[in-house]
């Protein structure tokens, strides 16, 4: 064997200290109890914040689940085992599957509303043009805003003596005030209105940041093709933007269902019981009546059904996107 042969192959050896001495072996233990204490060290920074967690969110929910069997006694005395009849009862007395019909179709329209105007919102502002900038902060205000205090404002401005809504429409013709509360079907447009304009911005931010992220070659390269804008947006901009949509609509209509404070403050549930929605009718069953496991109950089934329709959800947008996907 040549010089250059036994140098070439004695190097590797040296280079990863394999050679005389075994630097390679001794440094492995203790290259592994540093990770290991790493990880250690990781773990105890984390624990405060997991013990928290599991303490809101999964210990609440077992303990909401067991109180569902149960009929619980004044001050939590006097317990009785129930079973099921508390699920039972739901449906034969406290008119579960009516106020659930309500608040999905609550959520339908609101969410769809807001996907629509949030994205034809974020493609305008993702112009370069002066004072887009201004108006993408300004965006910030209404969804920042506290949902009880947007109530109050909306109550007021919908008051048929005094409100502002009602002298606008005057001042074009209308003769006389709308009560805006005391009817189902503009009792709903003014809870939907609110919702609209309290969320849309934030659809349209995630558009907006989506928008910012796409690759720009892709509709550069159709605009060259000839595609025109609304080509464009159909079969390039708008399949790309599925991932962004996916996440604003799973968030929405989760926070659309849990909405209360804006229906307890501006309709309570009326007129009559056209307003109810499930959160309501367990604000009144726990909080009013004190029927704790008949509320818990409800609970539990609205969970299940937001477990049911979250995964539904994703998987249908997944569908339309790989679907865009392959016509484009």
């Amino acid at each position: 064997m040549s010089v250059a042969n036994e140098v070439e192959l004695r190097l590797p050896a040296r280079a990863f200290g394999r050679g005389r001495g075994g630097g390679a072996t001794s440094c492995a233990p203790r290259h592994r109890a540093r990770l290991g204490s790493d990880s250690r060290m990781a773990w105890l920074l984390v624990a405060p914040t997991l013990a928290v967690l599991v303490a809101m969110t999964i210990a609440a929910g077992v303990y909401v689940f067991w109180v569902s069997f149960y009929r619980i006694g004044s001050f939590g005395t006097g317990n009785q085992a129930v079973g099921w009849l508390n699920y039972r009862d739901a449906f034969s007395t406290y008119d579960f599957l009516p106020d659930l019909l309500r608040t999905v179709g609550y959520v339908a329209v609101s969410v769809g509303i807001e996907l629509v105007a949030g994205i034809a919102l974020g493609v305008s502002l993702a112009r370069r043009v002066r004072g887009n900038r201004l108006a993408a902060a300004l965006l910030i205000v209404p969804f920042a805003t506290t949902p009880a205090v947007s109530a109050l404002v909306f109550r007021s401005l919908l008051d048929p003596n005094y409100g502002w809504i009602d002298y606008y429409l005057r001042s074009f013709g209308l003769h006389q005030p709308i009560q805006w509360l005391s009817h189902p079907t503009t009792a709903w447009i003014s809870l939907i209105g609110l919702d609209v304009w309290e969320w849309t911005p934030f659809v349209a931010l995630v558009v907006l940041s989506g928008l910012q992220s796409l690759r720009t070659d892709v509709v550069e390269a159709a605009r060259v093709d000839g595609a025109s804008a609304l080509q464009r947006f159909r079969y390039i901009t708008l399949p790309m933007l599925t991932p962004f949509l996916a996440i604003a609509a799973v968030l929405r209509v989760i926070q659309s269902f849990k909405t209360f404070d804006i229906f307890l403050i501006l309709t309570n549930g009326g007129p009559g019981t056209g307003t109810e929605t499930v959160n309501l009718q367990i604000y009144r069953l726990v909080m009013q009546d004190f029927s704790i496991g008949q509320g818990a109950a409800i609970a539990v089934m609205l969970l299940v059904v937001l477990l049911l329709l979250t995964p539904l959800l994703l998987k249908t947008i997944g569908h339309y996107a790989e679907h865009e996907r392959g016509v484009s």
